[in-house]
């Protein structure tokens, strides 16, 4: 990356970290670019077509100060749900993989390149994604519980990771490789969790995961969502879990985005003169 990409509607480039596959990443730097610019990652969905999602991004990324990144994770380096959705945490055989493997640490050290190449004051960064990419970004606050994430809003997931260790995972935190406690569970509560989901997503169609243990979160999206937002809030009455309605809007990733950025939450707080 380069001060050059500064103002540029769009722009690509490779990013490899450690022995993790590479990714192209799409990115979008606002022209008023300087060490308080912000930085937002964009999460795509199961289609993996990163550039597609970075496109209502453009404008905003001017108006809100942001660089905006949306990391493509390809099928051949990331396959199926398990190696994005899940963020390959795990081998097509079960293994627990080493943790620079991951799919989440690749985005935590794409934000430190981005931090370090543009001289970027703000150690936070925040998350957006939607469908798979929503599962994506509630399972890295999970999984990358001291990453300086400043929100994270989940939209339209198909089924979740439910902060509950009577389930087996990946519905719930039983795993024997992954050890989580009951503190993990009241931590991750208290992240910063926006749960957005929209009013008209309530199709099951061939994209929503209709087995047991996913049907026991809820018949739809927007069901299942209100089981994850209720399961957090009976870990503890006073989580920042927010879950938020979108009205009018089914499942489309275009619209979903053009509404978390109505909600000024992904924004960086500007404080003092500008």
């Amino acid at each position: 990356m380069s001060l050059a990409l500064a103002g540029r509607s769009r722009s690509t480039f490779s990013f490899a970290h450690a022995d993790a596959p590479p990714v192209v990443v799409h990115v979008c730097v606002p022209p008023t670019l300087s060490s308080r610019t912000g930085v937002t990652f964009v999460l795509h969905g199961k289609l993996r077509n990163a550039a597609e999602y970075l496109e209502p991004w453009v404008p905003w990324a001017a108006e809100a100060d942001q660089i905006v990144l949306a990391p493509c994770f390809d099928r051949e380096g990331w396959p199926g749900g398990r190696g994005y959705n899940l963020g390959n945490v795990f081998s097509g055989s079960g293994r627990r993989l080493p943790e620079r493997q991951w799919a989440f640490t690749v985005v935590e050290a794409l934000h430190e390149r981005t931090r370090e190449d543009f001289g970027l004051d703000d150690e936070q960064f925040a998350l957006w994604g939607h469908s798979a990419g929503g599962q994506f970004v509630h399972r890295f606050l999970l999984l990358k519980p001291r990453a300086q994430v400043r929100v994270a809003i989940a939209s339209g997931c198909g089924w979740f990771t439910v902060p509950d260790l009577d389930v087996g995972f990946p519905y719930g935190l039983r795993h024997p490789a992954l050890p989580f406690t009951d503190e993990h569970a009241r931590a991750l509560v208290q992240k910063p969790l926006v749960l957005m989901r929209a009013t008209l997503d309530t199709i099951r169609d061939s994209d929503l995961r209709t087995t047991r243990r996913a049907d026991a979160q809820g018949c739809n999206r927007y069901v299942r969502a209100g089981h994850m937002h209720a399961a957090g809030k009976a870990i503890d009455a006073g989580s920042p879990w927010r879950l938020l309605d979108v009205p009018g809007v089914g499942h489309d990733g275009a619209r979903m985005a053009l509404a978390a950025q109505r909600t000024g939450l992904l924004e960086r707080p500007r404080h003092g003169p500008a």
